[in-house]
């Protein structure tokens, strides 16, 4: 569901820019950059203070950024960016994939050294690997490791994380920094920008707010899920084996089949969802939880950095403890829990107020100004769309 939430941020940037170009134009740009700046800090906020090491608002602050050329680009045009954006991640997943691939013939080219040595006389048996030889066994040992299952690493992450906020903090900084910095430039820009893009030219074809027909959006909710799904079956097992069997995988796999089709699969996923969602909305059916649905959506920003506080409270040790004690079914009631909570919580406050409370600081910080904050009158819950 994250390349949904990379596509309705994509059509958000659009959406932004509209609204402050027909208000105040000459600002736009300016609002513009310093609205992702601030999304980039609250990211790091977010990453670093609430100690969710997976946090997606540092990367979508900078990617905005790069992705404001592209506002007044045709929508085809957007999209065959989006393509380009999706295949350079293809490439950048094969061109690990071949570095690993690299290490693997290293790793066997010592193995086959120390077969010879060892079938040799006595008196060649004395040759020793040489440094290079070494570090080549002990980085491919080291990688597979990292890929099995570690009972007693795990024993020492659970330790970790149901202590206090500070050895927390500790344990969760090298990974936090991984995502924000190695792994964000050289995976993670080119997947959000792809489905950013894919967004953002979905928004101007009036996609996200509801303009298409009905039969388009039933095309689009089976072909998107259906070649979607088609995809993540095909690629199920490159992956299952990348998982069981990581030495098998990287020497017997002429290409990473499910890194490479994973940005189209997530695609034509995302889409068929969405089709899916707006479909339903337009069928009719419980009204009553559309109108919810469309609170939490509009408190989006409010209602992630709240799942941080409340998990990160409830699993991590200066909290209620219960990282690692829960078995995985069960991990689906503090999901419904959250959301329950999240629903109420939207609701009754956009009752009261124009904005969520994190909502109108982002607004607030953007514009300079304090930005008007309580209605005059109660109002209805919104109408619900996708954005």
């Amino acid at each position: 569901m994250r390349a949904l939430f990379s596509m309705l941020f994509g059509a958000g940037i659009i959406l932004f820019l509209a609204r402050n170009r027909a208000t105040s134009g000459m600002a736009a740009p300016e609002l513009f950059i310093r609205r992702q700046l601030w999304l980039a800090v609250f990211g790091l906020v977010n990453a670093l203070g609430l100690l969710w090491h997976n946090d997606i608002l540092f990367s979508y602050g900078i990617v905005g950024i790069f992705l404001f050329p592209f506002k007044r680009l045709s929508p085809k045009t957007i999209l065959l960016c989006a393509v380009v954006a999706g295949l350079i991640y293809s490439g950048k997943n094969y061109w690990n994939f071949a570095e690993q691939k690299q290490k693997y013939e290293k790793y066997q080219q010592v193995v086959a050294v120390e077969k010879k040595v060892k079938a040799a006389k006595p008196a060649a048996k004395k040759v020793k690997l040489t440094d290079e030889q070494k570090e080549d066994k002990e980085t491919w040992e080291g990688i597979v490791k990292s890929k099995k299952y570690d009972k007693k690493a795990d024993k020492v992450n659970v330790l970790a994380m149901r202590s206090d906020y500070s050895t927390v903090w500790n344990h969760q900084l090298p990974k936090a920094q991984q995502m924000e910095a190695p792994f964000f430039y050289r995976f993670g820009l080119w997947d959000i920008a792809s489905m950013m893009l894919l967004g953002m030219a979905l928004f101007k074809w009036g996609f996200f707010s509801n303009q298409l027909t009905t039969g388009q959006y039933t095309l689009l909710a089976i072909g998107g899920l259906l070649i979607g799904q088609t995809i993540a079956w095909l690629s199920l097992p490159s992956h299952e084996l990348a998982i069981t069997d990581y030495s098998k995988f990287i020497s017997t796999s002429i290409v990473p089949l499910s890194d490479l089709l994973m940005p189209f699969e997530r695609a034509f996923s995302g889409i068929g969802w969405a089709s899916l969602v707006l479909l339903l909305y337009r069928s009719g059916v419980a009204q009553w939880l559309w109108k919810s649905l469309a609170a939490v959506g509009q408190m989006a920003f409010t209602n992630y950095l709240m799942q941080s506080v409340l998990c990160t409270l409830f699993f991590y040790g200066y909290g209620l403890g219960y990282y690692g004690d829960l078995k995985f079914y069960q991990l689906y009631f503090v999901v419904a829990e959250v959301w329950l909570i999240q629903l109420v919580f939207s609701t009754v406050w956009l009752h009261f107020f124009r904005f969520g409370p994190l909502e109108w600081l982002w607004r607030s910080l953007t514009y300079g100004e304090q930005q008007p904050m309580r209605l005059t009158q109660p109002s209805p819950a919104p109408t619900p769309v996708l954005l």
